[in-house]
């Protein structure tokens, strides 16, 4: 069962699931096969969906300073991230607040790579460029097969290799 994680730790902002998909109707494990990324040709994904993602990146981080960020229904959300969105939201202007501290406003966001798995689940990795840093980092934002939200992180240095978040890598 997908736990769900937040942590703030060396600057790294997880808002997200663990990457394991879970079946709301029925508990069963899925084969490891059925968690395995595969990397999708950006121009075969729908534009509404790869429009909606960026959105979704560019509005969370390049809004830090306000704390006007977007808002997330059941219409465009999963209901699990839905309600961390808003029971978390203290903590999430606390990580905007650290992020824009050490590395500034974001000022550049291109969509480097789009992974999915069995499920349906799709992986949109973002390179973004923060004004008090020359390190790019990472946004990753995460949909169901629903093409709902499912999660979003922040990784503060970009890694060519997609890398599953986990408590080793929480501060690449």
């Amino acid at each position: 069962m997908r736990k769900t994680i937040f942590i703030i730790a060396n600057l790294v902002f997880i808002f997200t699931m663990s990457c394991k998909a879970q079946n709301t109707t029925n508990e069963t494990k899925l084969k490891r096969d059925d968690l395995k990324k595969s990397k999708l040709a950006v121009d075969t994904v729908a534009e509404s969906e790869k429009k909606s993602a960026y959105d979704f990146a560019y509005q969370t981080f390049m809004n830090c300073d306000t704390y006007e960020f977007p808002k997330l229904t059941s219409e465009n959300a999963t209901e699990r991230l839905v309600k961390l969105w808003k029971t978390e939201k203290p903590k999430v202007v606390e990580t905007c607040d650290n992020y824009n501290s050490t590395y500034g406003k974001l000022t550049k966001l291109n969509l480097s790579e789009i992974l999915s798995d069995k499920t349906g689940y799709k992986y949109f990795r973002y390179k973004a460029t923060f004004s008090e840093t020359e390190n790019i980092a990472e946004i990753r934002v995460y949909t169901n097969s629903d093409n709902k939200f499912d999660g979003i992180i922040i990784k503060p240095k970009w890694n060519n290799e997609y890398s599953e978040w986990n408590e080793k890598t929480k501060s690449e």
